[in-house]
């Protein structure tokens, strides 16, 4: 009977163990490089699905910007500064970066032309890492 105890208690423990590592544990979902093309716009007006206007007092009241793609699914760009966005806001560009989840994490920005033939990079992390 005390061995029988002793095997429960003991077993009771390990699996409060193996609960509370698998409760603090952090998950960590590996990044997926992509190459996207698509528009930066406001992230307000493309969440709630309202008209954006490209104007001056819009982009300047605009908190911040979005990567749209063609279907309409869009990303957040963390690690571009607002500036960056904004300069590029409602023009059709090309990205190379990370996705994760509902994250861009950039590595180029590229401008595209009307006919999306010729690009320019317009701004590079590692050039701001060297800044």
């Amino acid at each position: 009977m005390k061995k029988s105890n002793e095997i429960k208690t003991n077993f009771f423990c390990i699996v409060i163990s193996l609960f509370v590592v698998m409760l603090t544990a952090t998950y960590v979902s590996a990044a997926e490089k992509v190459q996207l093309e698509g528009t930066i716009m406001g992230a307000k007006c493309t969440h709630f699905k309202v008209k954006c206007y490209n104007d001056d007092n819009h982009i300047a009241l605009e908190p911040d910007f979005v990567f749209v793609m063609p279907k309409g699914e869009y990303y957040f760009m963390p690690n571009v500064p607002r500036d960056v966005k904004s300069r590029h806001a409602y023009e059709k560009v090309r990205i190379h970066g990370e996705l994760q989840k509902q994250e861009l994490w950039v590595d180029k920005l590229v401008d595209l032309d009307e006919s999306g033939t010729r690009s320019k990079t317009t701004w590079d992390w590692t050039d701001q890492l060297n800044i």
